[in-house]
């Protein structure tokens, strides 16, 4: 009764109460779903509450409490409300964040946004950072034909896998929604400001942090959280042994959500964490009809369809097996479709044919777009 505690004005909003709980450092999205039980739903009144009634609700602890009554709230929650002017940006909550998110089991109370909320069903692609020629051709290919079919793209906007996704759907015409794991006004990587722009301008990019907010370890994860909690599926294409796209696979899974896996080859560890979830029950994929077939019976919208014809879907995966090459080329095409990655010299190796016909020939091949080059000086199939 004697407590000297900080109080808000009586208007204060729905929205702001919100806003402000949501960047409380102490206060999480299940410590707030708490009080909110306690206090009739109501987020501002969790700012006006005593804290001897605050103390009250289980699970809520003295910083916690110590947090909410603050004396800067109010100067942070000012100073957030015209960043949020200033970055032209928007405060979502309640109704307005996508119903998956409020089937999860730590709902964020809201989500900073620059764009507008494109409508699903949505479906996250994720990967390595350093994918493949194989895996950025499988994902343009997926990703290309799921925005077609009316799929929202969501991603996280790192480097490699999620890039691309982002990319190819916009190259489509089609929807995609980038999740962030820094504030809305952080672009993260840097070299990444060209796509921030280009996915605000058709869709939306989000973020749960507050405007300044840096990526770090804990802040990765609760981004993963929320790039599978919207989605009626994740698409994995290309991971290691563990990474952050595993983490949005098990996330996917525990939210009851379908979790696919791109496979690749036995022998390459770039595929081990793909084959590991497919060992643990997630469905192999090869192409967009896959995915379609499985999320069908569960969407509720009537524009896609699963019978995607094969004019729509360019699965290039063994394309040269179709095509008629020199035999010189057709030896190391041969050889580089059954090992995989090979250096000059171990094609050389592989194929007993001279040196020098063994560099003709890739060179051949390469400008006829049938291999690749890759930056370690390694070939393999385009």
């Amino acid at each position: 009764m004697g407590d000297c505690e900080i109080v808000f004005p009586d208007n204060i909003s729905r929205k702001e109460a919100f806003l402000l709980l949501n960047g409380l450092p102490k206060l999480g999205p299940i410590s707030t779903s708490r009080l909110l039980v306690a206090l009739e739903g109501d987020p501002t009144k969790i700012l006006h509450a005593s804290k001897q009634k605050l103390l009250s609700v289980s699970g809520i602890g003295a910083a916690m409490v110590s947090a909410i009554k603050d004396a800067n709230n109010q100067n942070w929650l000012a100073k957030e409300v015209k960043s949020l002017a200033k970055h032209n940006a928007s405060f979502i909550t309640d109704g307005e964040i996508p119903r998956g998110l409020h089937e999860i089991y730590d709902t964020p109370l809201g989500l900073y946004q620059k764009g507008v909320m494109p409508d699903g069903p949505y479906i996250s692609i994720v990967g390595t950072r350093m994918p493949s020629l194989y895996a950025q051709k499988i994902c343009q290919q997926l990703s290309t034909n799921l925005a077609k079919k009316g799929f929202c793209i969501v991603s996280g906007m790192a480097r490699g896998i999620d890039a691309i996704a982002h990319q190819a759907a916009l190259d489509a015409k089609g929807k995609t929604i980038a999740f962030l794991g820094s504030g809305i006004d952080i672009i993260y990587p840097p070299e990444h400001l060209s796509l921030y722009r280009e996915i605000i301008a058709t869709g939306a990019v989000l973020s749960e942090f507050p405007f300044g907010r840096k990526a770090d370890r804990r802040t990765f994860p609760m981004r993963n959280r929320l790039v599978s909690g919207i989605s009626s599926g994740t698409v994995v294409i290309e991971s290691g042994a563990t990474g952050g796209s595993l983490i949005t696979a098990r996330f996917a899974g525990e939210q009851g959500r379908s979790v696919f896996a791109v496979p690749g080859r036995v022998d390459q560890t770039s595929s081990l964490g793909c084959h590991q979830l497919i060992r643990e029950g997630a469905t192999l994929i090869r192409n967009a009809n896959d995915i379609i077939d499985d999320l069908l019976p569960s969407l509720d919208f009537d524009s896609i369809t699963a019978g995607i014809t094969n004019e729509q879907i360019q699965d290039n995966v063994n394309k040269q097996s179709s095509e008629k090459f020199s035999e010189k080329e057709n030896t190391i095409m041969q050889a580089l479709e059954a090992d995989g990655e090979m250096n000059s010299e171990e094609i050389n190796s592989k194929t007993a044919m001279p040196v020098h016909s063994v560099a003709s020939t890739l060179t051949a091949l390469e400008l006829s777009g049938y291999i690749s080059k890759r930056a370690d000086g390694r070939y393999e199939i385009a």
